[in-house]
């Protein structure tokens, strides 16, 4: 039970208000001699990015006040936002967890015509050591809670509130990516119950459809998520020949392509859906004519399609991506061939917000 979780807690471990059902919150309530539909009023609140109890006008001081000293109400702190060029926003959040405290993350908002869509973290660095990410040369510092997950969403969304943007692209939160700080499914408690929440008709009610979680390809962890839930599946995949991915994507030693591909035909799709299979062309890496066929014999058309993505470079970096040319060329090949291909348009890069550049630390904030 959630009150005796908070009977029994330290300031290490407080429980996340954001990341409480709505079950849990009655039953708070209940254990707090207070009326059941307080807990409706509170998950409202923090629906709409509203976690400081303070500021939930309709909730009586008193409670405000058990609130704030018994749970961690705002499990993280914005310490810079950035506005790229584009539109794109980059927040870099610390975390206020005791044991992670001064630890920072970073998650982005995407705004399109249609839909404004949340790039979040689910790692502090990550777990896994890509060299062609920026994420990875940070290191894994720690796993983030379902709660501080969803703060960050939550955040985005009273940021946008209170600060539209001065042009006609979409203000409001539509869609989620897992394709921020870390991997995923390495982090399978703080992704379960975030997902739980993101879907919850109590919680923010979004459809599957508007999910995806993009992982390098953990097997185990890709067949339980199908199983619990399905939502959208991005692959970071870089190179369908073993030897080349044991080097871009190190977890291909102990999950190699065979592993990969027999995961990925089972796992379950929505009507019409495909899984992404995200391809980063590095120039003179994964860009010859051996990539292309290989990447042609190993996707499955009929549940798959690429997604081409430019290399966008950190400092320090030893890669560079390849030419405009070479990319169309690649993608024409696909497409040629009955593959469906796209190339990702860049965005945020002037704000080191692109995809691979995320990295945040405690030397970063002047």
């Amino acid at each position: 039970m959630i009150e005796t979780a908070i009977a029994n807690s330290n300031d290490q471990e407080l429980a996340q208000l954001c990341a409480l059902t709505l079950t849990e919150l009655q039953g708070l309530m209940a254990a707090w001699m207070q009326p059941k539909f307080r807990a409706k009023q509170i998950l409202d609140w923090c629906n709409k990015g509203i976690l400081n109890p303070a500021l939930m006008k309709n909730i009586p001081a008193p409670l405000q006040e058990r609130l704030a000293n018994s749970l961690l109400c705002e499990p993280l702190t914005l310490v810079r936002r950035e506005c790229s060029s584009d539109g794109t926003r980059k927040y870099l959040f610390s975390l206020n967890r005791v044991r992670l405290a001064t630890k920072m993350v970073e998650a982005v908002f995407i705004p399109e015509e249609k839909r404004g869509t949340v790039c979040i973290s689910s790692q502090v660095g990550c777990v896994l050591d890509c060299p062609f990410c920026h994420t990875g040369t940070q290191g894994f510092e720690g796993n983030l809670t379902g709660g501080e997950i969803i703060a960050q969403i939550l955040a985005i969304k009273a940021d946008l509130r209170h600060d539209p943007m001065d042009n006609e692209l979409h203000q409001e939160v539509t869609h989620i990516v897992y394709m921020g700080m870390g991997e995923p499914l390495a982090n399978e408690k703080g992704l379960h119950s975030s997902l739980a929440i993101l879907m919850s008709d109590d919680g923010l009610k979004l459809s599957r459809r508007r999910i995806t979680v993009s992982t390098s390809g953990l097997t185990p962890q890709i067949e339980r998520l199908g199983q619990l839930y399905p939502v959208n599946l991005a692959i970071s995949l870089h190179s369908a020949i073993n030897t080349k991915r044991d080097t871009l994507v190190p977890i291909n030693r102990k999950h190699p392509l065979q592993e990969l591909r027999q995961c990925l035909d089972h796992y379950p799709l929505a009507l019409q859906r495909h899984i992404t299979l995200e391809y980063v062309l590095l120039a003179e890496v994964n860009d010859q004519a051996e990539d292309l066929a290989a990447l042609v014999a190993f996707i499955n058309p009929e549940r798959e399609w690429i997604n081409l993505i430019q290399f966008n470079p950190y400092p320090s970096s030893p890669f560079s991506g390849t030419s405009k040319e070479n990319m169309n060329r690649f993608s024409q090949s696909l497409i040629s061939k009955g593959i469906r291909a796209t190339v990702r348009r860049s965005r945020g890069d002037d704000i080191m917000a692109a995809c691979g550049q995320l990295k945040a630390s405690t030397e970063e904030v002047i």
